[in-house]
């Protein structure tokens, strides 16, 4: 046997051993990814079809939907035609035990390293995946709004407590309990609400107008009764959460809020 062929029969025992490896880490892999679903996913009859969920019809935030849609479209970071533009709250250890399932695009081995955070603004995190060989794979948990620095999630966070009448401390308290990222800190909070200030009242101004503009061609004049009503979110002076109801007394009434 000459040594080009002893070399290369040595080559294809090598690549049956290392193949032989993986599939007996990908197979002990799988065990530990069933164990944690198990540990962590308490509904075993909830359906493991494949089938498509998406959250983009936004139903759930009653009548801030539009609100939200038109501040979406406006600032560049949602997309309509894709069904996967959505957030998912994962657990950590899924996303290591998803990246021990592949192999490196290094070191040409199943990947076996550790994930650590190299950068995080409120929600959004920047993940570095470093494998054993020192392979770094990088990702943004969270895109950037157009022309800004700020990043999508952080100010739907924002968005979301103000629809929810809740200020940062209580956001706070529920991201802590969900055990995610902690909020953007008070400054930058107060920082983004005012960033989306103008474009909620600009909604808000289009719709009331609407309103108006719709009772009183149902009443065919502008002269028109109504009546109304105000509430606070709880009590005391110092409260800044308010609501009042303006409601027209025609064919249809509308309400103004």
């Amino acid at each position: 046997m000459t040594r080009s062929s002893a070399l290369k029969k040595e080559k294809q025992l090598r690549l049956a051993r290392n193949t032989s490896k993986s599939r007996k880490i990908i197979n002990i892999v799988r065990k530990n990814t069933r164990e944690l679903q198990n540990y962590f996913i308490s509904n075993k009859s909830q359906s493991t079809s494949n089938e498509q969920f998406t959250y983009k019809t936004r139903t759930f935030t009653g009548p801030s939907c539009q609100k939200l849609t038109d501040f979406l479209k406006q600032k560049g970071t949602d997309d309509n035609n894709n069904i996967h533009d959505y957030y998912q709250i994962i657990h950590n250890s899924f996303l290591l035990q998803l990246m021990k399932q592949t192999v490196c695009a290094s070191c040409k081995l199943i990947w076996n390293g550790d994930m650590s955070v190299a950068k995080r603004e409120g929600l959004y995190c920047s993940l570095v995946f470093t494998c054993c060989c020192s392979h770094e794979i990088k990702i943004n948990t969270s895109k950037q709004c157009l022309n800004t620095s700020k990043r999508d999630i952080n100010a739907r966070s924002v968005i979301g407590a103000n629809f929810a009448d809740i200020g940062h401390q209580d956001l706070f308290k529920l991201f802590a309990i969900l055990n995610v990222p902690l909020p953007i800190d008070e400054d930058h909070f107060s920082d983004t609400l005012d960033y989306l200030l103008p474009t909620f009242e600009s909604y808000k101004l289009r719709s009331m107008k609407n309103a108006v503009e719709e009772a009183c061609k149902k009443s065919n004049g502008r002269k028109i009764t109504v009546s109304g009503d105000g509430t606070w979110q709880k009590r005391g002076f110092s409260i800044l959460h308010g609501v009042l109801e303006v409601l027209s007394n025609g064919p249809t009434a509308k309400v103004h809020i």
